[in-house]
């Protein structure tokens, strides 16, 4: 971590003397002479201050901290988070952006809970006590009513893309009973992600008619941390790891640390009740406006998410380690970056700020993008309307090579020259791509031109050792400084920035074996998949779909969630047409799409 050269009572004996003495500094005017006074620059653009490291290394200290608990939704470090930033938006004298409250309020669901006095069980044979196992938030209410059934043991209960896989010959068994799965990682590591997920095996064990569904883990305690969008798969689900793993494959007739044979069954039922409900969480988006001039009625957004997973969700790359989440680089250097960017645009006069900057801090971005897609559909069309672009910050901590990466850059046409222009020793390697895994994605959905600045994956990515000390901070600053000429040009020049439609061009691997080209509302509660959008020239456009969209029915399988959609991409081929039926407000409208092979970033 950098540290300031200079101390404060030598910085303030430096000022004094300086103030004292106007003649020491030779970029000061002298009054006496007249011609030195009159060639000063007028332009207040000209000696803006660069973002500044100092303030950068302040916020990040706080948000980075271990007393922030890695930053949660809905907890009370999150309020902490919210007053932090919201103070050093008054500091810098920005006004609230929400009317005259600088949050936005909004509800989000992590995991699911017990209802009120309810107990889960998990019983084997005629046994009182219930083996130690933890509920998981693609599960099913049992309400009052626990499943009685035998166990059947079915490997790591993956369907094969041409066949049944692990089910192979075990279709009548699975009916009625209760499948046990072994819940870890697949051998084979091109196997993707429609099949693979826990949540595709749950409703691959579903869809043969098993009544419920217990994922062992013999390795980790807890193999799917409690967290996340609740999804109901309809069928009732447990997870257990390493200690009581045992006692499951003892049920099963394997004994001695082995694992049962794929087909084994137990002799007695076991009994299973999830009484469950969703956690519904109190976040909120915090947010200031720093006002212009108003002479073109334009805004420009500055945002970061300011979320991150805590001890440890299911997007932990550290699975089963229960341990603070700093989220250093993801992503407190963004919103560090962005405060950085406030305090250097608020000394600039509200007389050379024909556009007024609107700086947000989003919340629950790591739970889908849920502040910003919030935020988006919250505005009018008015509000909407008066966006000339939004400029992102997520991840900007790892400067290397002094290159930084910028998505976006196809979204309206003058980006490419602001860039060049504003880059000074960096390099830019751009990508044309308005979408991505972050908040300026909600923006680019409602039709708004958009950059992202990003420094790369690492090692640390979502694990505890994203950590303050391996943040680069001078080059968040620098990367600052790409942003704020960016900025600075568009308020001198105020280019036309129309929204540009960004095609994918490049034909490549990818974790799934089809692109559809929908892009889904996270966020929305509904049965099916809501869309947000489409991507030009993508399998959906051409068949028709559109925002709003909400799809009940891909091929054969009924859609009533994410994961039933996630777990469709399993069966279907690449150039091989099917059904698509979708909810478009009240009228089901079926319609015909030809999947493409998926396209690389």
């Amino acid at each position: 971590m950098r540290r300031r050269s200079l101390s404060l009572p030598l910085l303030a004996a430096l000022a004094f003397g300086l103030a004292c003495h106007p003649s020491a500094d030779p970029q000061r005017p002298d009054p006496a002479n007249t011609d030195q006074v009159a060639q000063a620059p007028a332009d207040p653009w000209e000696s803006v201050p660069p973002p500044s490291a100092a303030t950068i290394e302040a916020h990040l200290s706080f948000l980075a901290a271990d007393a922030q608990e890695g930053r949660p939704p809905g907890t009370e470090a999150d309020l902490r988070v919210q007053a932090h930033i919201q103070a050093a938006m008054e500091e810098f004298g920005l006004e609230p952006a929400f009317g005259e409250s600088f949050l936005q309020p909004l509800e989000v669901v992590d995991g699911v809970r017990l209802r009120g006095d309810a107990e889960s069980q998990l019983k084997l044979g005629k046994a009182d006590d219930s083996v130690p196992h933890n509920i998981v938030p693609f599960g099913h209410d049992t309400g009052d009513a626990p499943v009685k059934a035998k166990l059947l043991y079915v490997g790591q209960g993956i369907p094969g893309d041409k066949g049944d896989g692990d089910y192979a010959g075990l279709d009548e068994a699975i009916k009625g009973s209760i499948v046990v799965a072994l819940a870890t990682t697949p051998d084979d590591p091109h196997l993707p992600p429609s099949l693979s997920r826990p949540q595709s095996r749950v409703i691959a064990a579903r869809d043969r008619g098993a009544l419920a569904v217990i994922l062992v883990d013999p390795e980790l305690e807890v193999s799917y941390p409690n967290h996340g969008a609740f999804s109901d798969l309809q069928i009732p689900v447990v997870s257990v790891g390493k200690t009581a793993a045992p006692q499951i494959f003892a049920a099963l007739q394997a004994r001695g640390g082995k694992l049962p044979n794929v087909g084994a069954k137990s002799r007695r039922e076991a009994e299973l009740a999830t009484p469950i409900e969703p956690i519904r969480l109190a976040t909120a988006n915090v947010g200031g406006l720093l006002r212009g001039d108003g002479s073109t009625g334009k805004r420009i957004v500055l945002g970061a998410h300011m979320d991150h997973l805590g001890r440890g969700t299911s997007s932990s790359l550290a699975p089963g380690v229960d341990a603070i989440h700093n989220g250093a680089d993801d992503n407190a250097s963004g919103v560090a970056t962005v405060l950085a960017l406030a305090e250097s645009l608020a000394s600039v006069p509200a007389s050379a700020r024909p556009y007024d900057v609107v700086f947000y801090a989003f919340a629950a971005e790591e739970m889908g993008l849920l502040g910003s897609k919030h935020l988006v559909e919250q505005l009018s069309d008015a509000e909407r309307g008066s966006i000339a672009a939004m400029i992102n910050f997520d991840m900007v901590g790892r400067l290397r090579d002094s290159s930084v990466i910028v998505s976006g850059t196809g979204t309206s046409e003058p980006w490419p020259d602001l860039l060049e222009r504003s880059r000074g020793a960096l390099t830019v390697k751009a990508s044309e791509d308005g979408y991505g895994a972050s908040d300026q994605t909600s923006f680019y959905e409602a039709g708004l031109p958009v950059l992202h600045f990003f420094t790369g994956a690492h090692d640390d990515y979502h694990k505890p050792s994203d950590d303050i000390d391996r943040v680069n901070i001078p080059g968040a600053a620098q990367i600052g400084g790409v942003a704020l000429g960016v900025v600075r040009l568009l308020m001198k020049e105020k280019p036309t920035l129309e929204t540009v439609k960004v095609a994918r061009k490049a034909p490549t691997r990818g974790g799934f074996r089809v692109s559809l080209g929908t892009i889904p509302d996270y966020a929305a509660q509904v049965d099916g998949v809501k869309l947000t959008g489409v991507r030009p020239e993508g399998a959906a456009e051409k068949a028709g779909l559109q925002a709003g969209d909400v799809i009940i029915k891909l091929a054969d399988r009924e859609v009533h969630n994410l994961d039933d959609y996630m777990a469709a991409f399993g069966v279907l081929k690449p150039d091989v047409e099917i059904k698509v039926v979708v909810m478009r407000g009240n009228d089901r409208v079926e319609l015909d799409m030809t999947p493409s092979a998926p396209t690389r970033r």
